[in-house]
């Protein structure tokens, strides 16, 4: 080989490092330029390359959405519905087809739940109970006359010396028509049965304890006036909300709650009935002018936490039997971190250690 140069010139880039969007980065050899003089000296083949440079830490990005560590009350509530319940008020309508029969009442008597107040009744019911019990009369009548006969026939059988024969047909033809009458006549007292239980099905009773304060005395013997009371009965004043939950055993006797009506707030006060586990009871403290059936609304406290850490319970994962969380350490890398958790209320779970309120954890 003659004589020549070989010159080999190599430039090697300084390992430095950067910073990418303010993060900072593990460097890898970003360049070598090597021009070797492939003429005149054979170091390397013309199409050899070299591998890549080996990576020392993964960037993972330097975008995350957070969530900040909050301080604050949990707290777990469900909805108790009751209806209004003002003074206790029944009005006796007649129905406009039946006559009214008796007022067994007069205004100003006190009644009790099942006292009677008046009867009406259907003049169809009552005119098939009256045929019904003509017809009774009748077959009735009709039997005792067949019975009769038929005895005095087999008598005068006996006496003119008639055969077995004779005397058994005679009764035979009796007792077949004997009954076919008592076959009408149990027919016919079903019918005057289910006549009676109509009439009697119209006996108005009063349903509540109250006091008689209305009375049409006018309607007694005619059918009455279907769109007005005939009777009314003041019963006791409640005005209050009954409610019946579940979880009512949550509600505490005697606490003041608030309670809300068609969008405005009362002041009303807890009672809870000893015969009813699931029965509640919201008096207002304040007069109401409130229409009957009107419904409120209490939120009843079924699980409180005060004054604590939380974060949302989906970005608190489960390793085994331990929590973590992830959040971006100082290299902008996402890194895992242990905590301890407490309560898990509605969709936040409570953090006992390991963050601080305000740290930032990452979301996604």
């Amino acid at each position: 080989m003659s004589e020549s140069v070989c010159e080999v010139k190599v430039w090697v880039y300084e390992w430095r490092e950067y910073k990418l969007k303010g993060k900072k980065i593990i460097p890898v050899l970003a360049g070598a330029s090597i021009c070797l003089c492939l003429t005149s000296c054979g170091l390397l083949p013309t199409e050899e390359e070299f591998d890549a440079a080996p990576v020392v830490k993964e960037y993972e990005g330097a975008d995350f959405n957070k969530v900040s560590v909050e301080r604050g009350n949990l707290v777990k509530t469900e909805e108790i519905s009751g209806k209004y319940k003002g003074t206790v008020r029944e009005e006796i309508q007649t129905d406009g087809v039946g006559v009214v029969k008796k007022i067994y009442v007069q205004k100003g008597q006190r009644v009790k739940a099942g006292d009677k107040i008046l009867s009406y009744v259907l003049q169809g019911s009552e005119n098939t109970l009256r045929e019904a019990e003509n017809r009774i009369e009748k077959m009735e009548l009709q039997i005792r006359q067949a019975k009769r006969m038929m005895n005095l026939e087999i008598e005068k059988q006996q006496k003119i010396g008639g055969s077995k024969k004779e005397i058994d047909g005679i009764r035979q033809q009796y007792e077949q028509e004997i009954r076919s009458y008592e076959s009408s006549l149990k027919l016919t007292r079903m019918d005057a049965r289910i006549a009676r239980e109509e009439i009697e099905a119209e006996e108005i009773t009063a349903s509540v304890n109250g006091v008689v304060t209305f009375v049409d005395q006018k309607a007694e013997g005619t059918f009455g006036d279907s769109s007005e009371p005939t009777v009314i009965i003041e019963g006791a004043t409640k005005n209050r909300f009954e409610a019946n939950s579940k979880y009512a055993s949550y509600c505490k006797e005697g606490d003041v709650v608030t309670v809300e009506v068609k969008g405005m707030e009362y002041k009303a006060t807890i009672r809870k009935d000893k015969d009813s586990t699931d029965s509640i009871y919201f008096y207002p403290n304040n007069k109401v002018n409130l229409e009957e059936g009107t419904t409120c609304i209490y939120k009843v406290v079924l699980k409180e936490k005060k004054d604590v850490l939380y974060l949302p319970v989906s970005i608190v994962y489960t390793m085994g039997d331990k929590h973590v969380v992830y959040y971006e350490d100082e290299n902008g890398l996402k890194t895992m971190k242990e905590v301890t958790i407490g309560e898990t209320i509605n969709n936040s779970v409570e953090i006992l250690g390991g963050l601080e309120e305000n740290e930032q954890v990452i979301a996604n």
